[in-house]
């Protein structure tokens, strides 16, 4: 039997408080009738047991007290915040891809998993928890709506799903089936389904060559869902995302991995390595990655690893390497 210390911890943070301000509510009433901390959003935000963030989903739906909270929440617009998944999926060529990248996320790094079938009559998106039966209602509806509506984003088209059915009763059943403009149907699982052509239809959004910048972040939250990794792996990993946004301080970091900079500092000691030596080693992966599977160029590049002027990047690369960049990028090609 699975232990309550063995489920995954599930994060809350900038998307949550952009939530509660976008629609007027006072986030230290929430997090207080959910029985959570006040500072809990505060900074990067925290990770929260799934019984926690099942209280913060019902105190949130409480205090909004809107029968159509799910259609505000889906429609509300991400990019005040850097989220690599979302990117993903937006750089992806059409919703089944797009659907299988954001699937890949959740089924490794948290307690909710999107599944994505597909047959010759229709593709069917389904959201579910994977650590207990229910979910709460509003969540459900709200991750619907916001995979319909990243859809019609992208597409630039106002595609109608084929059937929608949400978990429990809705009270503003109408208004849904409005926004949907098909019926929607109550049941135990949260999905939509679409018609083949509508699932492969072209995102005018896709950029393969944004995926694969944004592909490094994706898959270094994915490994740090997992406990075996190192202190060195583990700032590495955070070094992959945080460069790109201009934060390379170890106090960055530290925030990130919810350590003290003492703390992060001695146990890099004790596995036998250093803060600028882990920086370095990031800078390079990072580097490369760039330069092979992009078109960007090096004053570009030098730029995302955080460098303050792009010789400085040139000498450090040189030190890596023992050539420059551009060298270095041709002589892949070649070899290619």
């Amino acid at each position: 039997m699975r232990r309550l210390s063995d489920l995954p911890k599930v994060h809350v943070g900038k998307v949550w408080r952009l939530m509660l301000t976008d629609l007027g509510l006072n986030t230290t009433v929430v997090l207080r009738r959910a029985g959570l901390p006040s500072g809990l959003l505060d900074g990067d935000g925290t990770r929260i047991s799934l019984d926690e963030f099942y209280a913060l989903c019902e105190s949130f739906d409480a205090e909004a007290q809107s029968p159509t909270l799910a259609l505000k929440l889906g429609q509300i617009e991400a990019s005040e915040y850097f989220d690599p998944a979302l990117f993903a999926a937006m750089c992806a060529p059409n919703m089944t891809v797009a659907g299988q990248r954001l699937g890949e996320f959740k089924r490794l790094v948290g307690a909710f998993s999107l599944d994505v079938d597909t047959d010759p009559d229709a593709t069917r998106f389904t959201y579910r928890c994977k650590y207990r039966p229910d979910i709460p209602a509003t969540l459900a509806a709200t991750e619907i709506v916001f995979l319909v509506n990243l859809l019609r984003r992208a597409t630039r088209r106002r595609i109608v799903p084929r059937a929608v059915s949400l978990p429990g009763p809705l009270q503003a059943k109408v208004a849904f089936e409005n926004w949907f403009g098909c019926p929607v149907d109550s049941g135990d699982t949260a999905s939509f389904s679409l018609d083949p052509i509508d699932a492969m239809r072209p995102f005018l959004t896709h950029d393969q060559q944004m995926w694969q910048v944004f592909e490094p972040t994706l898959r270094r939250r994915m490994e740090d869902a997992r406990d075996d990794l190192t202190m060195r792996a583990r700032v590495e990993n955070a070094l992959m995302e945080l460069l790109p946004s201009g934060r390379t301080q170890i106090d960055d970091v530290a925030r990130e991995l919810a350590v003290s900079r003492r703390s992060l500092q001695r146990r890099l000691s004790d596995e036998g390595t250093s803060w600028l030596d882990v920086l370095n080693t990031a800078r390079e992966r990072l580097a490369q990655h760039y330069l092979r599977n992009t078109s960007l160029g090096a004053s570009e590049v030098s730029f995302l690893l955080g460098f303050e002027d792009p010789n400085s990047f040139y000498r450090a690369f040189r030190r890596w390497t023992d050539t420059t960049p551009e060298a270095w990028r041709e002589a892949k090609q070649v070899s290619a």
